[in-house]
């Protein structure tokens, strides 16, 4: 076993870390990889952990997940990075945050404290981060996430066949016409929500994905 252990540790090191797979909670419906590092980030927050908390933030943003947006901004702010912290609320698409007024208050500080330099400079950088957290690119991240699932019944990978039967623990059956209208809704009419309820980091269930395709929970 320790071995078998170390030969996986040592392929690891040389291939990058694979993506979330496919989870359920008791109820049937998809944990959105987004919710579940979100999840991860507020409870290593809670916890002290920083700067996982904030790692874990940047990976749900890159679904478009806008609460882990905010988050990420208000760490900048607290850490005195106002260029950063204005970027990223520049970001955010304010409509889709319940209560958000909070944040527009934070917004309008900011940039009454900040000069026309840094105004500028993080109109910049919000087109670069643009690149990766934008509406487009976080569309494909959702995309690719589909397309590294692999089920039982197929080789081709994100393909979900309809006669797919998950039989989840809790005793509930999910048919493969519901995972996919759940998996195609999370990709192409994307709303961010908190999940709570839904989000849970103990006991997940697991379904046909690789389990070499997927990234170990730390």
């Amino acid at each position: 076993m320790k071995i078998l252990w170390i030969t996986c540790l040592l392929i690891l090191q040389g291939v990058a870390i694979a993506e979330y797979g496919l989870h359920f909670d008791d109820s049937g419906n998809i944990i959105k990889p987004d919710q579940y590092y979100l999840a991860k980030g507020i409870k290593d927050d809670k916890d002290g952990f920083k700067k996982s908390a904030q790692k874990h933030f940047l990976k749900a943003a890159e679904y478009g997940n806008q609460y882990a947006m905010s988050l990420i901004a208000l760490y900048h702010m607290q850490d005195e990075n106002y260029v950063a912290s204005m970027a990223w609320f520049k970001l955010l698409d304010l409509k889709q945050i319940p209560n958000s007024d909070f944040l527009k208050a934070i917004m309008s500080n900011l940039e009454k404290v900040s000069g026309p330099e840094q105004i500028k400079a993080a109109e910049t950088l919000k087109d670069k981060l643009k690149e990766t957290y934008g509406n487009y690119p976080t569309l494909l991240k959702r995309e690719a996430w589909k397309n590294n699932l692999k089920f039982t019944g197929t080789r081709i990978k994100g393909h979900i066949p309809l006669f797919l039967t998950i039989q989840l623990n809790s005793g509930m059956v999910v048919t493969g016409h519901e995972v996919r209208r759940q998996v195609d809704n999370f990709i192409y009419e994307y709303q961010f929500d908190f999940g709570q309820g839904n989000v849970t980091l103990d006991d997940i269930e697991l379904i046909d994905t690789e389990a070499e395709n997927r990234e170990q929970p730390e």
